[in-house]
């Protein structure tokens, strides 16, 4: 097999990790690991083990990630890119016809201090990368809202924030704020003005009678 980012150099077979045999290129230190392989190792793995996240650590000197297109070693096949996350910036490449891994030099070590390398299968999956494109949202609009508001008030926003998730009459107070009618449920705390009835007009204004009403105005007529 010939490395697919070198696309001249053979792959030798060697040891990666207990259980795991792969094909390393000695040019570009890359390593392929075959579907069967992968699963074969990954049924001596511990299924648990939390996701350790990435803040802000420098790896581009420990890894080389290929942007390009490459091909599986294998089939020949194009091999599909995804993204890892979790503060790491880098893809994983994976033939979509024979399940085959390509991991670009220093991805796997840096895949074993996060405990990702025994999840890889996952990261090719549709929610986690849902999951990464929602944190990428989520990090440009935080962004977004601290560029226009500034540290100070941003951190205000979300001590309001908050307060206003455990308020007890939330849509209520946000119905004030938007000049907007409450919902259904907070409704019930308007005042809602009473019909005045007959019977509550006081006797004396209840029994009075206009004077024109009355036939006693000004226009009346005069009888002798």
């Amino acid at each position: 097999m010939y490395c697919p980012c070198c696309e001249t150099s053979h792959l030798k077979r060697e040891r990666l990790d207990q259980h795991l045999a792969v094909h390393a290129c000695e040019t570009c230190e890359g390593q392929w690991v075959s579907s069967y392989d992968y699963w074969h190792w990954l049924e001596w793995q511990p299924s648990n083990g939390k996701i350790k996240h990435c803040d802000a650590l420098d790896i581009s000197d420990r890894v080389s990630d290929n942007r390009r297109a490459s091909f599986c070693p294998e089939c020949n096949h194009l091999m599909r890119r995804a993204k890892v996350g979790h503060g790491l910036e880098f893809y994983l490449d994976r033939c979509s016809h024979c399940g085959g891994i390509w991991f670009d030099r220093g991805e796997w070590d840096i895949l074993q201090v996060h405990n990702i390398h025994n999840k890889v299968h996952l990261v090719f999956s549709e929610p986690w990368q849902s999951q990464i494109r929602q944190a990428e949202f989520n990090r440009v609009l935080e962004e977004t809202y601290r560029s226009a508001l500034g540290d100070e008030d941003y951190a205000q926003a979300l001590r309001i924030r908050s307060w206003l998730e455990q308020h007890p009459h939330r849509d209520y107070i946000l119905s004030v704020l938007n000049q907007v009618p409450p919902s259904e449920d907070e409704s019930r705390y308007i005042p809602v003005p009473r019909s005045v009835s007959q019977n509550d007009v006081p006797k004396e204004e209840a029994s009075y009678q206009h004077p024109v009403a009355s036939g006693q105005g000004h226009n009346s007529p005069i009888t002798a």
